[in-house]
Order: structure tokens, then C-alpha cells, then sequence
């Protein structure tokens, strides 16, 4: 079958799985790309038993297999199942399911098949296109995902219940540096995250400068990546802070630059939390750009994986701007909705960016810039308090 038909299917599937809760979804491509770093084999016709080894792997309890075959001139046939990774055997398999070859027939005939196969289980992502209410004014509901459309910025907020969990070093982080050794248990209220980091287009609507203006403040002669879904940068603390202030005036809200607790919560996936070394995966490449496979560029908003919220790209892209002052320790007795030192000579930076190595993108790792810092490897994203 032509070969944009079985993209299409893949990807439609993939998402799926991968955005629903407790689950991560890898197609034949993304395998065999996985075990020829592995010294697999590259031609990209995988086994099951090579299937069960990349779950292995990747800490997967269960993998999606999918086919699709072209049934007639109008439609398509998809066949898919689970395989139990630890057993290697079927665990779980659906009726064939027919589509019309449009997009958004496939796009539903791939995510009702995946729901049968996850015992009816639904797409946390999926679920936003339908649960986001649309907000030009004061109103919105509290513990509610909701889009943002002051300016027509169409910024996608995410709901994340309050709870605790363990900030720092925690074992499966690996090699951590100093500054994030003293591991505490810390408790933080219910807040809205931006789904995704400020993009150039929505800063060009809050603020009027675009990203040549921004780098031009610094002299720089380069650009990493420009279009409007990409993430914006060449922004210090201060400027993002003022974009924060302009959306409050205008929205009546309280917006404002996340906590260095609420930025390392909302990335290891709060109350959905899965244990993972980056934000979504033990996989770098599922979750992040950076400096292994970046290209030396920044890429548009959301194209890695989500974490377990649902919030795209906090591990990797560009680094993000805290609203903290950085401390080279914790305060250990600082643990309810902790907000960090009362001063400082730095803020903190989170996430690690497309020039960076891996390790940078753990959601534990820190850093910090001054407040006046600007550069193309450095931009931020929004809380909500509500």
C-alpha cells in the first residue's frame, strides 16, 4: 500500500498508545532505529522476539504490533495486538478494523482499536481536543485542561493535581551532580503548566518582538530553528516574567514562571508519576531534542513525545527559565510548595536544550543563568496559579 497510507496509520496508533496513562508506544521504525544502536538489525523488519527485547529495554511491560494493508481503492485494513514482554507471548489482541483511507477516518478507526486493546482504557492526549475549553476571559474550571486564547494565542494549559513526591537525585536519575544530591520529600499544591514551552508565535502576539529582534540584542549571528511553532528564545528572566505580567493584565489571571518544584513535579508527571529518567522515558530520543540528535537546532513544540501529563518537551528543545533564585543545595526544612532562596546572583534553568548532552535532560538536572542572560539554547514556559 503506498507508503503515506502506512504512516499515517503508524503514527495514528503510536499516538494512541503512547498518550494513554501508563503506556508507551514505539512503531517498527522507531525499534529498529532503537536496536541499531543496540547492534541490531537496521533493515526495520522486526520480530517479535526482537520486539520483546526492545521492551526489555526500554522498561515496557507491554509492546504495540500493528499492520495495514490496503483492502480495496477506498479502504484499509489495520491489525494489531500486545505483546506481553515478559512472557514474549500475545497478551491481548482486536478484530481487524476498517477505515477509509481519509485521515481523520483513520485517525478513528486507530484510536478505537487501541481503546479495545487497552480494555477501553482512554487517550489522555486524545481527550484534550474534546475536554479543553476555550478561554478569552476570567472563566475556567478549576482542575480542568483549558486553552488559553488571549490574543489568540491558543496555549494549551494542563491541570496538575497537587501532591508530593521526591525532589532530587532519585535512583534511577544515574550520575547526578552535587547540586542535586540532597534528595527531600516535598509537597506542592494544585497548578496549571503550559502544554508546551512559549512558542515564537504566541511571544510575537504578547509582546511585538520577534526572535530576530530578540537575537539582535546580543549581537548574535545565528538562528536555531524559526517558525511559529517553534519554541521562542534570546530571552532572559526578566522578559519572561514581562510575558507572564502582560497575559495576567490582560486574562485577569495569575500567570506566572513555574517554582523549581513545580517545573521537576510536572515533569516526572505528578500524581501520574511512572519513575522515569526524563520527562515521558528512559529513552532520551522518545522525549528530547538535544545535543545527540537535534541537528544542532531547535524543533517545533510537541514533535517528541509527552510525559505522563501529557506536557510535551520538558526534558530537551530549549532550556526553561524557573522563577527561583539557585542555591547550589536545598534547604532541607523548605518542603511545602517550596519557592527557594529569598536571594540570589542566578535563576534557575530546567530541562536541558537541543546543544546539550542527554544528561542535561533528566528531569532532576539543574543549572542557572543571571536573570539578564539571553541566548539561543535558553526560553521558558508558564504556570497558572489558580
Amino acid at each position: 500500500m503506498p507508503y503515506g497510507v502506512k504512516l499515517q496509520v503508524r503514527m495514528n496508533l503510536t499516538y494512541a498508545i503512547s498518550n494513554t496513562p501508563g503506556y508507551e508506544g514505539y512503531d517498527r521504525v522507531d525499534m529498529a532505529s532503537i536496536m541499531g544502536e543496540q547492534n541490531f538489525q537496521r533493515t526495520g523488519m522486526v520480530s517479535d522476539a526482537q520486539i520483546k527485547r526492545v521492551g526489555e529495554m526500554t522498561g515496557a511491560q507491554y509492546v504495540l504490533i500493528a499492520e495495514a494493508a490496503l483492502y480495496d481503492e477506498q479502504n484499509i485494513i489495520i491489525t494489531a495486538k500486545v505483546l506481553d514482554v515478559e512472557t514474549g507471548g500475545v497478551a491481548n489482541s482486536a478484530p481487524p478494523a476498517f477505515a477509509n483511507k481519509s485521515p481523520d477516518k483513520m485517525q478513528e478507526a486507530c484510536v478505537t482499536l487501541a481503546r479495545k486493546l487497552l480494555g477501553g482504557r482512554s487517550s489522555s492526549s486524545t481527550s484534550y481536543s474534546s475536554s479543553y475549553s476555550n478561554s478569552n476571559s476570567n472563566s475556567y474550571s478549576r482542575g480542568q485542561d483549558f486553552v488559553e486564547n488571549a490574543w489568540d494565542i491558543n496555549m494549551k494549559m494542563v491541570w496538575v493535581e497537587g501532591g508530593e513526591f521526591m525532589m532530587g537525585c532519585t535512583s534511577e536519575q544515574g550520575s547526578c551532580d552535587d547540586n542535586e544530591q540532597n534528595v527531600r520529600r516535598v509537597t506542592v499544591d494544585g497548578f496549571y503548566i503550559g502544554m508546551l514551552e512559549v512558542t515564537q508565535s504566541q511571544w510575537e502576539k504578547v509582546v511585538g518582538t520577534n526572535i530576530y529582534s530578540q537575537k539582535n540584542k546580543v549581537n548574535a549571528s545565528s538562528t536555531n530553528g524559526v517558525g511559529p511553532d517553534y519554541p521562542m528564545y534570546y530571552v532572559n528572566w526578566e522578559e519572561a516574567m514581562e510575558f507572564c505580567r502582560l497575559l495576567s493584565d490582560k486574562t485577569g489571571k495569575t500567570y506566572t514562571l513555574p517554582t523549581e518544584a513545580q517545573w521537576e513535579y510536572a515533569a516526572r508527571g505528578g500524581k501520574r508519576a511512572d519513575g522515569t529518567k526524563y520527562a515521558g522515558s528512559n529513552i532520551v530520543d522518545a522525549v528530547a531534542w538535544c545535543g545527540d540528535n537535534s541537528g544542532y537546532s531547535t524543533h517545533p513544540c510537541g514533535t517528541k513525545r509527552a510525559n505522563a501529563l501529557g506536557i510535551y518537551d520538558m526534558s530537551g528543545n530549549v532550556w526553561e527559565w524557573c522563577k527561583d533564585w539557585y542555591s547550589s543545595s536545598y534547604t532541607s526544612y523548605d518542603t511545602n510548595n517550596p519557592t527557594g532562596p529569598s536571594s540570589g546572583s542566578n535563576r534557575v534553568r530546567r530541562g536541558g536544550g537541543w546543544f546539550y548532552v542527554a544528561a542535561c535532560c533528566r528531569v532532576a538536572c539543574r543549572g542557572s543563568y543571571s536573570p539578564g542572560y539571553r541566548d539561543n539554547c535558553i526560553g521558558f514556559r508558564v504556570v497558572l496559579l489558580p
